[in-house]
C-alpha cells in the first residue's frame, strides 16, 4: 500500500536528521499567557523550570541522577504563582519526599534530543492489561467505552451490565496499576506472565524510561504521566488538583486522603460529540449577570457580595476582583446546609416552571436531579460551562476548579491521584483547602484541536513537561512510522486494526481496546490491511515537545 510518510519525504529531509524529533521543527507552540488565563497558571510559564531551579533547588548526592527537590522551609503553598515569593508558609521540606515521577521528569528534561536504539526481546512492545475503575458516576455496563476496552484486553473480564464503569487507567499509579504481559521462561513457550508495569519499567530505567546511566533496578524513577479513558454518565465532583508544593504538604499531613506528593495538571480530549464540563471561574461580568438572574444564589450568599461582584464587573471596585470572588466562593461553600436546601428547592421549582429554559437552566435542573440538596448544584452559576466536539481538548492547570458533566474522553495528566473536592460527591469534601488553594482567575477556557504534525498525527501539547498526547489515524493499506522518543509511551487502540512491526525483532497485532507499553528510544511501523478499516491509535508520553 501507499506509504503515508513518503508524501512529504522531500520536506522532511531536514527534519529527520539523526538526533532530532520530526515534531520539533516548524511546530509553533501556542503562546500561553502567563498570569492571565486560569488554565495556564504561572507554574507553567516558559521559564518556570529555570525559575524554580535557580530559586529553590539544592544539589543532590551524585547517585541520584537529578536535581529536583528544594530543601527550603518557606515555600509558597498555593498562590497565583507556584513560584512566587508570597509567604504562604509550607512546613514540608520537599527534599524529604521521594517522588519517582518527578525524578524521571527532571532526568528527561536534561535530554534535548531523541535517539534510537535497536529493538530486542528485552525492550519491544508488550501488551498491557489495564485497571477499570467502577466509580458511581460512570456509564452503566456495555454502554461504557471503558468496560468494552477492558473486556477487549482481558478475555476473563465479564462486564456487569448493572454496574458503572468510569475510568480505564493506563500507567503505573498504585491506585490503578496496569499489568504488563511478558513471555514465560522457556524457549518456544507460548504462555505469558503478568507483572506490575512499575516493576517492569524500574527493572532497567535506562532501557524502559530513558534515564541515562541507570541500568540496575531502581525505585527512584517512574512514568511521568498517567493516561486514562473516561465514560461519564453523571457529573463529577467540583474539584481541583494541587500544585507540587501543596501536594507535598497535603500528602505529608494526610497521606490516607492525598496519596502522593505530585501535582496533577491534566488535559481532556473529547471522544464523543456530547462531552460537557465546568472549567474555571467565568468572567466576572457573567457571574454578575448570573447573580441577577438566579436570585436564589444571591439569597444564599447575601446582597453585599452580589453588589461587590457587580461593582467589580463595572470596574468600580477598589479591591482586587480576585478577593471579592474568593469571599463569594468561601461564603457559598460554607453556607448553612438548611439554607442551601431551602434555596435549591426554590431554584428547581422556579426553573421547572419556565416555558423556555436556557442551556444553563437545563444544566442546573440536571445536576439537581443527580445530586438533590447538594450545594454544588449552584456551581455552574460561577464556573464556565463548555461543550466539546470529537477532537476538541482543553487543559486544566493546578488550583483551578472544574468538573466533567457527561461524555467520553481521553485524559492525560501528571502521575498523580490528588483531588481536592467540595461538592457533587459522596466522598470526603475538603472545603477549607479548596477555598484557599484556588487562583480565582476568571476567564474563558481555551479549547484546542491540537496540531496536525503530519498526515496521520494530531499532537496535543500542554504547557507542562509531564505529558503529551498523540492521536494517530492510519488509513487502510498504508504504513506509518511511530518515531522513537526519549520518553517511554503507552499506546491504546481506539478502533480498527493494524500490525505494529519493530524490525525483524517483533510484531504485535492490535485491534480495538488493545494497549501496549513502548520502551524509550524505540520505534515501530504501523501496517494496516488494504481490505481493513485502518486504525485509530493514541500514544501518551512525556512532553518531549516543549
Amino acid at each position: 500500500g501507499l506509504d503515508v510518510n513518503s508524501e512529504s519525504k522531500k520536506s522532511k529531509t531536514k527534519m529527520t536528521t539523526v538526533g532530532t524529533s520530526p515534531y520539533r521543527n516548524g511546530l509553533r507552540m501556542p503562546g500561553y499567557t502567563s498570569g492571565t488565563n486560569g488554565q495556564y497558571n504561572d507554574e507553567y510559564d516558559d521559564n518556570a523550570h529555570e525559575k524554580m531551579s535557580a530559586k529553590h533547588f539544592a544539589p543532590q548526592p551524585h547517585h541520584v541522577a537529578w536535581m529536583s527537590t528544594p530543601s527550603v522551609k518557606n515555600l509558597p503553598g498555593s498562590c497565583d504563582d507556584e513560584f512566587s515569593d508570597d509567604h504562604v508558609f509550607t512546613t514540608v521540606d520537599l527534599s524529604m519526599i521521594r517522588n519517582a515521577a518527578s525524578n524521571a521528569l527532571t532526568a528527561l528534561v536534561k535530554k534535548k534530543f531523541d535517539s534510537e536504539v535497536d529493538v530486542t526481546e528485552n525492550n519491544c512492545l508488550r501488551p498491557l492489561d489495564c485497571a477499570a475503575q467502577e466509580y458511581a458516576w460512570g456509564k452503566m455496563g456495555s454502554n461504557a467505552l471503558v468496560a468494552r476496552l477492558k473486556a477487549a484486553q482481558n478475555t476473563a473480564f465479564n462486564i456487569n451490565e448493572n454496574g458503572p464503569y468510569a475510568e480505564l487507567w493506563i500507567g503505573t499509579h498504585p491506585n490503578g496499576m496496569s499489568e504488563i504481559l511478558l513471555p514465560s521462561a522457556g524457549i518456544g513457550c507460548d504462555s505469558y506472565r503478568s507483572v506490575p508495569l512499575v516493576d517492569y519499567v524500574q527493572s532497567n530505567p535506562e532501557m524502559h524510561l530513558g534515564i541515562d546511566g541507570i541500568t540496575e533496578p531502581s525505585k527512584e524513577f517512574d512514568l511521568t504521566f498517567l493516561f486514562k479513558v473516561l465514560s461519564i454518565e453523571k457529573v463529577l465532583s467540583i474539584q481541583s488538583h494541587p500544585d507540587k508544593f501543596l501536594a507535598a504538604q497535603l500528602h505529608t499531613e494526610r497521606p490516607h486522603i492525598y496519596k502522593d506528593p505530585n501535582h496533577k495538571p491534566e488535559m481532556a480530549v473529547a471522544l464523543t460529540d456530547d462531552f460537557e464540563a465546568l472549567s474555571g471561574f467565568r468572567p466576572i461580568t457573567e457571574i454578575a449577570s448570573n447573580m441577577l438572574e438566579y436570585v436564589e444564589f444571591t439569597e444564599l450568599v447575601g446582597l453585599e457580595l452580589r453588589n461587590n461582584i457587580i461593582a467589580a464587573a463595572e470596574g468600580r471596585l477598589y479591591d482586587n476582583p480576585k478577593t471579592v470572588l474568593k469571599n463569594l466562593f468561601r461564603t457559598y461553600m460554607e453556607a448553612d446546609d438548611a439554607m442551601v436546601k431551602k434555596q435549591l428547592n426554590c431554584l428547581t421549582e422556579r426553573l421547572l416552571g419556565k416555558m423556555q429554559p436556557t442551556r444553563l437552566d437545563k444544566l442546573l435542573i440536571k445536576v439537581a436531579e443527580q445530586f438533590p440538596g447538594d450545594s454544588g448544584i449552584f456551581a455552574p452559576i460561577l464556573l464556565n460551562y463548555i461543550q466539546l466536539k470529537i477532537g476538541d481538548a482543553f487543559y486544566t492547570g493546578a488550583n483551578e476548579p472544574h468538573a466533567y458533566i457527561q461524555g467520553e474522553i481521553l485524559e492525560c495528566m501528571a502521575c498523580s491521584d490528588n483531588v481536592v473536592r467540595a461538592g457533587l460527591t459522596p466522598k470526603f469534601k475538603d472545603v477549607d483547602t479548596l477555598v484557599k488553594m484556588l487562583t480565582y482567575k476568571s476567564t474563558v477556557p481555551d479549547i484546542t484541536r491540537g496540531v496536525q504534525v503530519d498526515p496521520c498525527t494530531v499532537l496535543y501539547v500542554p504547557p507542562v513537561k509531564d505529558f503529551a498526547i498523540e492521536v494517530i489515524k492510519v488509513p487502510a493499506g498504508t504504513s506509518y512510522r511511530l518515531n522513537p522518543a526519549r520518553s517511554p509511551a503507552v499506546i491504546l487502540t481506539i478502533s480498527g486494526s493494524a500490525t505494529l512491526q519493530q524490525g525483524s525483532a517483533h510484531n504485535m497485532p492490535v485491534s480495538f481496546g488493545k494497549a501496549a507499553f513502548m520502551s524509550a528510544n524505540t520505534s515501530a511501523t504501523v501496517f494496516t490491511d488494504i481490505n481493513g478499516p485502518g486504525v485509530h491509535l493514541v500514544r501518551a508520553l512525556s512532553n518531549i515537545h516543549l
